[in-house]
């Protein structure tokens, strides 16, 4: 009981990463119609700044000259915070430079996400040095620093991660809820057309959704590089397990998509402790088997789309 209650506790700071990617990626295509490929790839680059925040004068961080004004010893905590910000602002330039040209073509869109992706890995690798970084956690880490639980260790690092990015989810969810701001998304994202022909600013709203993803997926960045580190492919599995998170809810059920994301870091906690042939490589494999499954059977996710579009609601 313990070493299945350990495995539970675990799974937890993944899961809660899976589940914020999943509803960036969930929130950008129900505003756009868009399957964001470049979604990780701008929560590492996220993590990569929050270096440079954090850095200061260290000398074995190295980068490109022009980031050095950048690199002040903020904790990692302010450093994160920074890098959010800059995140969601990248988000709203990759849709305003990369996204809105194409008009809305499905293939087209894909492709420039695709192209994005490739674009700010050859940006880290260039300006930030594509080497591992250590940022650490803004949460306490040292050995003595967990709860003990029916004999498992709920460390406080999984808890701050968690509640951190359980936060975050909650406030978007009551901006789509309660403002202004949130009724216009949720116009956008069920009748663009009749959103526009109410004097709703749609390429507004879609630039926001794209900022607020960015935010997200960049804050899930962050955190979770106390844990893994920083490095180029860093958020790559994580989005694979994202993006099969966000799918059963046919990429519109942002609830449904922060379910997935638990749900799948759970599974893969537990085949990879109780299934003597599955690896952790091989749990990856199985997140993919799931997401072709899912679009196999129903393309539409597994609630209807009515209900999809309603929000982080009940």
């Amino acid at each position: 009981m313990t070493l299945f209650l350990q495995r539970v506790f675990d799974s937890i700071a993944n899961g809660s990463a899976y589940a914020a990617l999943a509803l960036a990626i969930s929130v950008v295509f129900a505003s756009t119609g868009v399957l964001n490929l470049a979604q990780g790839q701008l929560a590492m680059l996220s993590a990569y700044i929050a270096v440079v925040f954090a850095a200061g004068a260290d000398p074995g961080v190295a980068f490109s000259g022009w980031l050095t004004p950048f690199a002040t010893p903020w904790p990692i905590w302010a450093a994160v915070a920074g890098a959010v910000v800059v995140s969601a602002a990248a988000g709203a330039l990759a849709e305003y430079a990369v996204i809105r040209p194409m008009r809305g073509d499905p293939v087209p869109t894909v492709g420039a996400t695709l192209g994005l992706y490739l674009l700010v890995g050859v940006f880290v690798v260039k300006h930030f040095g594509g080497r591992m970084r250590v940022l650490g956690s803004p949460f306490p880490q040292d050995r003595t620093d967990h709860f003990d639980i029916g004999g498992a260790r709920l460390w406080f690092d999984t808890v701050g991660l968690t509640l951190t990015l359980l936060a975050a989810i909650g406030l978007l969810a009551l901006v789509q809820r309660s403002t202004k701001i949130g009724v216009a998304f949720r116009a956008v994202t069920s009748q663009r057309d009749s959103a526009a022909l109410v004097g709703i600013r749609v390429e507004r709203v879609v630039m926001g959704g794209w900022a607020a993803a960015a935010a997200l997926g960049g804050l899930a960045g962050g955190l979770i590089a106390g844990e893994l580190h920083v490095r180029p492919d860093m958020m790559e599995r994580l989005l694979v397990f994202g993006l099969a998170a966000a799918t059963l809810g046919g990429l519109r059920s942002p609830a449904l998509a922060v379910a997935g994301g638990y749900l799948f870091a759970l599974s893969e906690t537990m085949m990879a402790g109780y299934v003597g042939f599955i690896d952790y490589q091989v749990t990856l494999v199985w997140a993919l088997g799931v997401l072709i499954a899912v679009l196999s059977v129903r393309p539409a996710g597994l609630v209807r789309r009515k209900a999809a579009s309603a929000g982080l609601g009940p």
